[in-house]
C-alpha cells in the first residue's frame, strides 16, 4: 500500500483547487447574456376598481432578472424608483390594487448580463392601468 505524506497531499489538493478554479473563472468570462423578453399580459377587462386585486401572466417572459414597478408612486416607478424582483418561473403574479383613483403605469423589465457584467440585454414593457372608484 502506498501512502502520501501529508505534505505532498496538501500540495495536490491546493494544485488541483487552482486548476478547478482556473476552469470556473475562465469557462465563464465571454458568455453573452440569455435572450430576454418582457411581453407579459393581464386580467384587466376595462378599469380596476380601487382596492380590487388583478394577475399579471409572465409565461412568456424569460431574462435572468425579472423586475416590475407597480408605478403608484415615484418609487415604485420605473426610471425613478425601486422595483419589486421576481422569481424566476412564475407564470403568473397576483397583485394587491391601487388604493386611489389615478391612471398608473405598470412596467416589466427583463434584464440578463454576460462578459463579467459588461454586456446587457434588457427589454422594457409597460401599460397603462385606470383605476376608478369601487361601485
Amino acid at each position: 500500500m502506498v501512502t502520501l505524506k501529508p505534505k505532498i497531499m496538501k500540495n495536490r489538493i491546493y494544485i488541483l483547487t487552482a486548476i478547478s478554479l482556473f476552469l470556473v473563472l475562465s469557462a465563464c468570462n465571454t458568455e453573452d447574456p440569455m435572450p430576454v423578453s418582457a411581453l407579459f399580459t393581464t386580467n384587466i377587462q376595462n378599469n380596476l376598481q380601487v382596492g380590487q386585486k388583478f394577475t399579471v401572466y409572465t409565461s412568456e417572459s424569460n431574462g435572468e432578472f425579472l423586475t416590475y414597478f407597480k408605478g403608484n408612486s415615484e418609487e415604485t416607478s420605473y426610471g425613478t424608483g425601486y422595483g419589486t424582483g421576481m422569481e424566476l418561473g412564475t407564470d403568473s403574479l397576483v397583485l394587491s390594487s391601487y388604493v386611489s383613483e389615478g391612471t398608473y403605469t405598470f412596467t416589466l423589465v427583463a434584464t440578463s448580463y454576460g462578459n463579467w457584467g459588461e454586456t446587457v440585454n434588457q427589454d422594457v414593457q409597460s401599460i397603462d392601468i385606470v383605476v376608478v372608484a369601487a361601485e
